[in-house]
């Protein structure tokens, strides 16, 4: 436009020096405009490694560039996609000409847990001056599963089992209840071998067995988005520290359940003292990194009468005496807030232990005083 306006002007007025000016730019359009045209197409194939990882944790773009030309009048950039943001791609400055093409490694972010869609790779050929160009999208969307991430606790609070009739009796006797059963693995005890279902099946089969004595904990996620003042971060620390007790639990065979407020998410892991049941692992860790915010104000109330320990993790903004009614009648019940105000350590309040930790480690931190204590 401004070269068109620059050679008009030139000639309605007689000014060469500005209509030459004017020509020149127009012509350096026609020349860009050409040979972004008349440029090889450029092909891309992505791959990531890995598909899964922790929130924070590496994740890698690896791009095959095809039909780059080493020198000439067109400029190429590369930029992927990721979760609806564009991620610009280096390329590098030298084509080996035995390649059959530009390879490029690149991080992926992932700031946040979720499903995270990638792509499609976006293709953009410019001319030297960026006064022509043209873009395509190319290569397909895949996802990349983001967990939260791993937060040590030394265990789970200790629990006044609340036995059912005739459980007492059980208790003293020192006996186990048979949750489940799985087939031998290498490293399993043959002591807990069920010989009758191995006979009947033909197949040695283990099983896992529950200590009657043992407490049944519950981890209860605030999911509204009220409770968190509208900060995704608090939340994102939230549920790392709702995965780490629930994994707490899990690998010492607890029985465990995972609810979220809202009731649209609920786990049950039933508990074994004779191994650690990897699958359960992967099923909390799956359903925590789908887990969002929600505007609903409704909240789920725990009327489970074997409940022995009641975790309700929170934000700042959340209602406490609301979510210690929530937690029913078990013995043991604790809020876990996760709070950035100065106020952090733990304190009763109306029967209730309350954790408060800036971040899902400060409250780790916490929560490991207090079970230690």
């Amino acid at each position: 436009m401004l070269g068109l306006l620059l050679l008009a002007a030139g000639l309605a007025w007689d000014y060469l020096l500005v209509a030459g000016l004017g020509g020149c730019l127009l012509a350096l359009v026609v020349v860009e405009l050409v040979a972004v045209i008349a440029a090889r197409p450029v092909s891309v194939d992505r791959d990531i490694e890995p598909r899964v990882v922790v929130r924070q944790s590496p994740c890698e773009g690896r791009l095959l560039v095809r039909g780059r030309r080493r020198r000439g009048l067109v400029r190429l950039d590369v930029a992927d996609r990721v979760h609806g943001a564009l991620v610009p791609v280096v390329l590098p400055d030298h084509v080996d000409p035995d390649q059959p093409g530009a390879r490029v490694v690149y991080p992926i972010p992932t700031p946040r847990r979720g499903l995270v869609d990638v792509g499609p790779v976006q293709v953009r050929l410019a001319g030297l001056t960026g006064m022509a160009a043209r873009s395509t999208e190319s290569g397909t969307v895949d996802q990349v599963r983001v967990l939260p991430r791993r937060v040590p606790v030394s265990g789970m609070m200790a629990g006044h089992r609340r036995a059912l009739t005739g459980a007492d009796e059980a208790n003293e006797l020192g006996g186990t209840d048979i949750v489940g059963l799985h087939e031998y693995a290498m490293g399993d005890d043959l002591r807990r071998l069920h010989w009758a279902t191995s006979a009947r099946t033909g197949t040695l089969m283990v099983r896992e067995d529950a200590e009657p004595s043992q407490a049944h904990v519950c981890v209860l996620l605030d999911d509204r988005a009220s409770a968190y003042l509208g900060d995704d971060g608090l939340f994102e620390e939230a549920v790392e520290i709702a995965a780490a007790l629930c994994r707490s639990g899990v690998e010492d065979g607890i029985p465990v359940r995972l609810h979220t407020v809202s009731d649209r998410r609920e786990v049950r892991v039933p508990g074994s003292v004779s191994r650690r049941p990897l699958q359960e692992h992967q099923d909390l860790d799956w359903l925590l990194a789908e887990i969002d915010l929600t505007s609903s104000l409704s909240r789920i109330e725990l009327h489970s009468r074997d409940l022995d320990v009641a975790v309700a993790v929170t934000g700042p903004g959340a209602d406490l005496r609301e979510l210690g009614l929530a937690l029913g009648e078990a013995p043991t019940r604790v809020l876990a807030v996760v709070d950035p105000s100065p106020l952090v350590g733990a304190h009763q309040e109306a029967g209730l232990l309350v954790l408060r930790g800036a971040t899902s480690v400060s409250l780790a931190m916490t929560w490991d005083a207090a079970v230690h204590r």
